[in-house]
């Protein structure tokens, strides 16, 4: 059975191990991106084909990552493919005389991208489709069918990529077709009972923390029979992000918090599509695995990764190769006044090149240049698994941090929802990372620790740094009266999606006491400002911070429960019942010391499986919610 298991919990990441029926990979890990089909043959594939060659006797490479629809690159017939779907693709490459095999796991992903580009791939004829020639359809079986063709370790399951600027209503429409795909194919593996069970990663997407959030709390909750069928998350619609560290970092975030307490050491991490400056972070915020093939774009382009920079050099500007700060195995072999004349300068195609070392086809330098930009990246995982091991994984990151501006943005963000990380890089002496000294105000604080930081939603409205507390108090306000036929008081946790009300975790409220409407006033409890009546979330001072309320920040805690205990001395007598929904550990320690204050008021969900945002949308929570508007006081 595959299975994924902590070895070890550092403070910062972790150390695993993922058995599957291929063989172990030791995290952190860096899977290279490879095209095991680059045409009609193992022989097929240009450039492909020689990389493949390095990364097979590589013995740095744990594992291999194929994408199910990339034959559709090479122009593959019907009949093509259907040749390499009878036998498992390790097999064609182990019965192959010329080419060498490979015995490492195999992570094979569902090919949604290219599916959802497509339009040879619809729905099967039973679902009403047309037929095609290559018998594959956009649904589970027949992409899990795909996978276990092609001998996956790994498989993902079938998911519909969220391009950033989607609107919410086809976001969620995609999101909840993921879903469904993850729970049918957890279903048919069940179903069919195979000698040798993939390993299961089941694809989320998401937009910001809430979203992911949303995402795994919805799949856990239809997939509750298969609780323990499949062995990680894999996090998709990365790509376009890896130049917004603080969204990545966010987003990243969100998946590792959904994770269940109690499945949180033997449920992987991956995330598709991300490597470089960023890997290192990113494996101490959680993340397990990662995928990619820039190391692969990069040398199309002629460029190769710095060892020390990690900036990517052209070949041109490479002027004495005794000079290249490089030992890998790959720089070892490379002749470099060689590979110069055939890729800068000789106008010779489809043969191979003289040169004072032998003839070459240009295909071979490139796929030397790959596997130097591969050995990089294995290099840098070997790296970080020994800085877990040593304890000392934020101080690389750290160090590494200190004026490289993209990972520099990435730990600031990281800390928004961690401030223990914040804490612990003060003692190490990063304060340049940090928010600030503790005796700093709380704005200079704020400012601070937000500097530098471009957050993807500030595209779409103002951000502000120059509100504290106290530029938004509702008691201090002559212009607000709660509605005079409201019943209930609902208290809710601000949202880091402006305005609340139009947030994933107020509309999934919203929404099901949508027949309730009239019946409740509803109140935001703001990290920052304490309480917001819906009435003000679109003020500027509401619309403009950004803030999250953690147990770490004790005096402004305080400050709010105090605030929402005045609101309730207020105004919480014209209502029949004061109900809070939250499970935030936070929000609901301000909100229930404000009750205690008060006298009364009723927090839900009354007995949540765990503190985190994943509850917030789970149906049995939100059912206890309305029941309490539909029942007598």
């Amino acid at each position: 059975m595959s299975v994924f298991r902590t070895l070890e919990k550092a403070t910062y990441g972790r150390r695993g191990e993922i058995d599957t029926p291929g063989g172990r990979i030791q995290t952190p890990a860096l899977l290279p991106v490879v095209s095991i089909i680059g045409g009609t043959t193992t022989k097929s594939g240009g450039i492909w084909r020689y990389t493949r060659r390095h990364l097979f006797e590589d013995e740095s490479a744990q594992g291999f990552m194929f994408q199910a629809m990339s034959f559709l690159d090479y122009n593959l017939s019907a009949d093509n493919l259907e040749n390499w779907r009878k036998k498992p693709l390790k097999q064609h490459f182990d019965e192959c005389d010329t080419e060498p095999g490979f015995d490492r796991p195999l992570f094979v992903d569902s090919g949604g991208f290219k599916l959802m580009n497509s339009n040879k791939f619809g729905e099967s004829p039973d679902e009403g489709g047309s037929e095609n020639d290559w018998g594959i359809y956009t649904n589970p079986e027949s992409i899990l069918d795909l996978q276990l063709d092609y001998g996956a370790d790994i498989i993902a399951t079938l998911d519909f990529p969220i391009p950033q600027n989607l609107n919410r209503e086809e976001t969620t429409g995609r999101m909840e077709r993921s879903i469904n795909n993850a729970v049918e194919t957890l279903r048919l593996l069940d179903e069919r009972e195979l000698d040798k069970t993939p390993s299961v990663y089941v694809a989320i997407h998401g937009h910001n923390y809430e979203d992911v959030n949303w995402y795994v709390s919805q799949f856990l909750d239809r997939a509750e029979e298969f609780d323990e069928a499949f062995e990680g998350f894999a996090l998709g619609s990365l790509v376009p992000l890896s130049s917004s560290p603080d969204t990545l970092v966010d987003i990243v975030q969100g998946a590792r918090d959904a994770i269940p307490t109690n499945r949180y050491d033997d449920i992987a991490l991956h995330v598709f599509g991300i490597s470089g400056r960023l890997c290192p972070l990113l494996s101490l915020l959680g993340v397990d695995t990662f995928d990619s093939r820039s190391y692969q774009y990069a040398a199309r382009n002629k460029k190769f990764i710095h060892p020390e920079t990690w900036r990517r050099i052209s070949l041109d500007q490479i002027d004495d190769w005794d000079d290249w700060p490089c030992d890998c195995s790959a720089c070892q072999s490379i002749h470099l006044d060689d590979m110069q004349h055939a890729l800068l300068e000789s106008d010779v195609s489809n043969k191979p090149i003289e040169g004072q070392h032998g003839k070459r086809f240009k295909s071979e330098y490139y796929a030397q240049i790959a596997h130097h930009n591969f050995e990089l990246y294995s290099r840098q995982m070997s790296g970080v698994r020994d800085a877990i091991d040593d304890g000392r994984l934020l101080e690389n990151v750290a160090d590494f941090a200190c004026g490289k501006n993209i990972v520099e943005k990435g730990l600031k963000r990281a800390q928004l929802h961690n401030p223990e990380l914040r804490e612990r890089l003060a003692e190490i002496g990063y304060e340049e990372l940090v928010a600030g000294p503790d005796d700093e105000t709380f704005q200079s604080k704020l400012t601070s620790f937000l500097s530098g930081v471009e957050d993807a939603t500030r595209k779409k409205r103002t951000i502000s740094l120059k509100y504290g507390p106290g530029d938004f108090d509702v008691l201090q306000r002559d212009d607000y009266q709660p509605p005079n036929d409201a019943k209930v008081l609902l208290i809710l946790p601000c949202s880091q999606e402006k305005p609340y009300s139009e947030s994933r975790t107020h509309q999934a409220v919203l929404s099901r006491l949508e027949g309730q409407r009239n019946a409740f006033h509803k109140i935001s409890v703001s990290g920052l400002y304490g309480p917001v009546p819906e009435d003000f979330e679109e003020v500027d001072p509401v619309m403009s911070y950004e803030y999250v309320l953690t147990t770490a920040d004790d005096d402004q805690v305080e400050l709010v429960a105090h605030r929402l205990a005045d609101y309730l001395e207020e105004y919480g007598d014209q209502f029949d019942r004061v109900l809070a929904y939250t499970t935030n550990k936070a929000y609901r320690q301000a909100i229930e010391k404000a009750f205690e204050e008060y006298g009364r008021g009723e927090t839900l969900p009354s007995n949540p499986r765990a503190l985190q945002l994943t509850e917030h949308f789970r149906g049995e929570n939100l059912d206890e919610l309305v029941e309490k508007f539909t029942s007598s006081p």
